[in-house]
């Protein structure tokens, strides 16, 4: 018998013992019993318990019915009433570009500038000279709303380069040090999009670079090994995990990382990744992906672990972006933005280029998902899609976030069968701080529309878009319950007729992923045949589960009803 600690759960995990004989090749491997069991089932069935064999579920029900099952070597999980649901799905994460945040610095959520440099000097000071301090996802929309400087950077860590993201993922933050070692200056040519802020006074970088600018940062002295991707990687998966998630739909690009992730046997999660297509023509381009999907494809295969482990690793999807972001005023709005009227957010591709990619992806068997932000950007990706319908088989194609989207707009998700993928935080943290100022009160019924797109029969999947907003899912779906923000200096809830159920909540985050793949009928929900995903939270779910989520505990997560966190020391 050995006794596992589980947050404040203890459960004890021992061999049942039986009396008479039972043919053990037939016996479930792992039992979890006197559980609050939320199948996600659609069935809508609640058990108490359930039974895995070959990392598979092969029974749910009673406890009682589920520990007659047991044989000589199966082990047995009391969860001591707990509730446990299935492995959960993140529908939008940059798992390497968010890396950083779990070795390098992480300044989410905090409103204090000074807070920021102490965080900032802290570091530095673990580190020798010259080393690169990367991480971020800081948001002065939360503080006064002024863009910081490199010179406050330089303030705290002069010997050290950094170069630190902020919360959207959007614009990038450095010192003067990791300037200088980029050569960058006022002259340096961006991709377009991209932009080096100015001062307005001296001509020179302020040490905030917009979009494709932060790109200049690549081949600066060492920061190739200070963002190994490998190790990011790794370090990313391992508190995934502890947030009980055990798939992403990762928007990465680096497939190589992924694979050296996998052939270390450290890739405890299934990664549906999007692939971006680069090429002098759009049918190039995806003939490029498509080699790229075949070699993937080949070399998981050969790792021979989807035969124990299920599905591991698949580019899924073609991924494109259209537009920018609403903080920056990069996002294509079919309006003029309420408080820079003469704002004009250019598109990342052409609406041409657009629609000849979407159409050479289906050419190919790929479905796409557009990030699009802005009601016009939304408004475009539909276009685009309706022009080169998707042929039977493929996976659904979708749009990424759509923070702003007219009523007819939704209603043409519904006709065209397209899935709206979702980060509810975006909601909860950005309307009071600046999606107010920048569309207007009247247009706010247009922002965050997630239960406009139910009503709809819209797919919703939900997602962080990490590391532009907590990776934690029960933040995530607890936003979906509330769905408050700061409204003139007070936390309320706003529009509360888009709120979601728990239901729908915890759909959005389980089967809803699992349904935009070729691996619906695998993984999603804790039903018989489909891979033994599953997680045990801290505490029971009350009957009316509310914000109170956010702050439950992943007492253990599950992939194939092997134990990936908290790892075992045999691992």
């Amino acid at each position: 018998m050995r006794t596992l600690l589980f947050g404040p759960l203890i459960t004890t995990v021992f061999l049942f013992a039986c009396t008479g004989e039972r043919d053990n090749a037939h016996t479930p491997d792992l039992i979890v019993v006197n559980a609050d069991v939320h199948t996600v089932d659609p069935s809508g069935a609640r058990v108490d318990a359930f039974a895995v064999s070959g990392g598979k579920f092969t029974a749910v029900g009673g406890s009682n019915e589920i520990r007659a099952l047991a044989g000589d070597n199966t082990e047995i999980i009391d969860a001591g009433g707990v509730s446990v649901i299935p492995g959960l799905i993140d529908g939008h994460t940059h798992l390497i570009g968010g890396s950083g945040l779990a070795v390098g610095v992480d300044l989410s959520e905090i409103e204090d500038k000074d807070e920021w440099l102490r965080i900032v000097r802290d570091k530095a000071q673990s580190l020798p000279d010259g080393a690169w301090i990367l991480g971020g996802a800081w948001d002065h929309n939360l503080s006064d709303g002024v863009l910081p400087t490199k010179e406050m950077l330089d303030s705290v860590a002069p010997d050290n380069p950094v170069l630190l993201r902020d919360i959207d993922g959007h614009s990038a933050w450095a010192n003067s040090l990791a300037i200088e070692l980029a050569g960058i200056d006022a002259d340096s040519p961006v991709p377009p999009g991209g932009k080096i802020m100015l001062d307005s006074e001296s001509g020179d970088p302020t040490g905030i670079f917009l979009e494709g600018a932060a790109r200049l940062f690549r081949d600066a002295p060492g920061m190739r090994d200070a963002s190994n991707p490998v190790d990011g990687l790794k370090a990313a998966i391992r508190l995934a995990n502890s947030l009980g998630l055990t798939s992403a739909h990762d928007m990465s690009g680096n497939l190589d990382a992924f694979l050296a992730v996998l052939d270390d046997g450290d890739l405890t999660m299934r990664i549906w990744q999007g692939g971006f297509a680069r090429g002098a023509t759009p049918e190039e381009a995806i003939a490029e992906l498509s080699a790229e999907r075949a070699r993937i494809q080949q070399s998981v295969a050969a790792s021979g672990m989807t035969e124990t482990m299920g599905p591991l690793l698949e580019i899924g999807y073609v991924k494109m972006m259209i537009d920018g972001v609403l903080s920056t005023y990069t996002a294509m709005m079919k309006e003029p933005y309420s408080d820079k009227p003469d704002a004009q957010a250019v598109p990342f591709v052409s609406h041409e280029e657009l629609s000849s990619m979407v159409a050479a992806a289906h050419a190919a068997s790929f479905p796409v998902a557009v990030h699009a932000i802005g009601d016009m950007g939304v408004s475009w990706v539909l276009d685009a899609f309706a022009a080169s319908p998707r042929s039977p088989g493929i996976p659904m194609d979708r749009i990424e976030h759509i923070e702003v989207v007219t009523p007819d707009d939704v209603d043409r998700f519904s006709q065209l069968g397209i899935a709206a993928s979702m980060q509810p935080h975006h909601a909860t943290c950005c309307v009071g701080n600046y999606v107010i100022d920048r569309i207007g009160r009247d247009r706010l019924a247009n922002a965050y529309v997630w239960r406009q797109m139910l009503d709809n029969d819209v797919p919703l999947v939900l997602g962080s878009d990490w590391a532009t907003s907590p990776l934690n899912p029960l933040i995530q779906m607890a936003d979906t319950l509330h769905r408050e923000t700061r409204i003139d200096g007070v936390i309320r809830p706003w529009d509360e007729g888009n709120k979601l159920t728990f239901e729908e909540a915890i759909h959005g985050y389980t089967q809803a992923g699992a349904d935009m793949t070729t691996w619906a009928a695998e993984i999603g929900s804790i039903t018989v045949g489909k891979w033994a995903d599953f997680v045990i939270l801290d505490e029971r779910l009350p009957n009316e589960i509310d914000r109170n989520l956010e702050n439950r505990k992943v007492a253990a997560t599950y992939l194939a009803g092997r134990q990936v966190y908290p790892r075992l020391t045999h691992d």
